[in-house]
């Protein structure tokens, strides 16, 4: 568990032959901490509500895999929706690099749930119990007593309810509050794939935020390493101004003014959660959490000197440019988050709920029954977005017949159904063309309420 200065050349927290360096961030306080943590709160409250939270009869948000349900505030979509989520999939996609190369990795530092949970519950929970980083290294050097035992034993063991919380709450989102609660109630045997499901989670959270924790940003999650890619000079960074902190050096009685204001204290280290020194540049483990610019600020205040040594600012404006926040890159994702959320939510507010198609079966077009009637077979496919049943009655205009297989024709909720259907029509009174349009209306059986209606061609004799 020793110390490890920082380098860009290789991660802080591993040493040689893989082994790891345990990070103790120190406490700090400051503006942007003040500012984080309300983000923090409200994500969180948000996170743990929003299941219970039902719209137009339907959970806020649930996403059934199993029952192939997808609910977003009021919208339900059906795996026959898919093409429309596409277009916001390719909306989120480019929406993260619009963000990554307007304002850097803010999502690492203030929404990411990893930064959310570690730093403003875990992280919190811990100093609470085993103090700050001083105390919290002495304590895991010291070997076993009573004291160590007790302080780490509820320490975990909260770590474990939060855990099973969280656990609980995710599984609401793929299963419904409702049968998580009735779950609740019931033997494990009875929910044996969910309760499984639910303790897997529980377990790789527990995992994740006692031990793994800053691990998951360096190593696990990819968005860092493709930073180098997706920011420019002009994106936002959380930066060290060399130009005013160099030549740094400790702050003296009667120092000359060749000195930077930078003053060596390692403040900005101590305080970071992935144990780098920004002072270093823009490196990969930056989540831009703003901790070393609260700790920062804080220094230069006790040595009254200006604030911002450490701050939100770019490259371009590191070396002394002007930052342009409208470049063609950021333009064009502008555009193309633009267009892919507007034709999904075009697609997705005038849907059909409730699709009905004809499929003429392979082989002859229409048949002559008595010589007197044309009859043309379709095979009627109707699918149903919805949870609720539809009972429809199929009618045809004047001069018409319509003869079903199953009439009425009962559409189950989430689900496809087939029918087949026969138009007919007096030979004699048919188009001398041999084909003519009909719309076939499908009624509600209950309130004789049109529900759909759709235009086929039927085929017959050519005078």
């Amino acid at each position: 568990m020793s110390k490890q200065v920082p380098t860009r050349e290789k991660m802080t927290t591993i040493g040689e032959g893989g082994k790891r360096f345990w990070l103790y961030p120190a406490r700090f306080h400051g503006l942007w901490l003040k500012r984080r943590q309300i983000v923090a709160a409200v994500l969180i409250l948000v996170f743990f509500v929003m299941p219970w939270i039902k719209i137009n009869g339907q959970q806020a948000i649930l996403l059934d895999i199993a029952e192939r349900k997808f609910a977003f505030f009021g919208l339900v979509v059906w795996p026959q929706d898919f093409p429309i989520l596409w277009f916001f999939v390719a909306g989120t996609a480019i929406l993260i690099l619009f963000l990554t190369a307007q304002w850097g990795r803010i999502w690492c530092g203030w929404a990411c749930p990893q930064t959310v949970f570690l730093e403003h519950v875990f992280r919190k929970i811990e100093i609470w119990i085993e103090g700050d980083a001083a105390q919290r290294r002495k304590l895991d050097r010291a070997p076993l007593s009573f004291d160590k035992f007790r302080k780490k034993a509820l320490k975990y063991l909260i770590f474990i309810v939060i855990s099973s919380h969280f656990a609980n709450t995710v599984l609401c989102y793929f299963v419904g509050t409702d049968q998580v609660l009735e779950m609740t109630f019931q033997p494990p045997a009875q929910n044996w794939g969910w309760f499984t499901f639910m303790a897997f989670f529980n377990f790789m959270f527990f995992v994740d935020f006692a031990w793994f924790r800053e691990q998951f940003c360096l190593i696990a999650c990819p968005y860092g390493r493709f930073q180098s890619v997706l920011l420019d000079s002009d994106s936002m960074i959380v930066g060290y101004d060399h130009n005013r902190g160099e030549p740094r050096g400790k702050l003296r009685k009667n120092q000359t003014q060749d000195k930077g204001d930078c003053i060596d204290c390692f403040r900005c280290v101590a305080v970071c959660p992935t144990g780098i020194d920004i002072r270093q540049g823009l490196q990969m483990e930056c989540v831009n959490c703003t901790a070393c610019m609260d700790a920062c600020d804080e220094m230069m205040e006790k040595v009254k000197k200006p604030k911002g040594l450490i701050r939100y600012t770019s490259i371009a404006n590191l070396e002394g440019r002007i930052r342009r926040f409208l470049r063609p890159r950021v333009i064009i994702y502008a555009m193309l988050v633009l267009g892919f959320y507007s034709t999904g939510t075009y697609l997705m507010l005038y849907k059909r709920d409730l699709s009905i198609q004809f499929v003429r079966p392979p082989g002859q077009s229409f048949t002559i029954s008595a010589e007197t009637t044309v009859s043309n077979q379709f095979h009627a496919k109707a699918t149903n977005k919805t949870d609720k049943s539809y009972t429809l009655i199929p009618e045809v205009g004047p001069e018409f017949q319509v003869v079903a297989a199953h009439n009425p024709w009962v559409i189950p909720p989430a689900s496809t159904a087939t029918n087949p259907v026969f138009v007919r029509k007096n030979r004699d009174a048919f188009h001398a063309s041999g084909k003519e349009k009909v719309v076939v209306s499908f009624m509600d059986a209950e309130t004789k309420k049109l529900v759909f209606d759709l235009e086929v061609t039927v085929m017959g004799p050519s005078k």
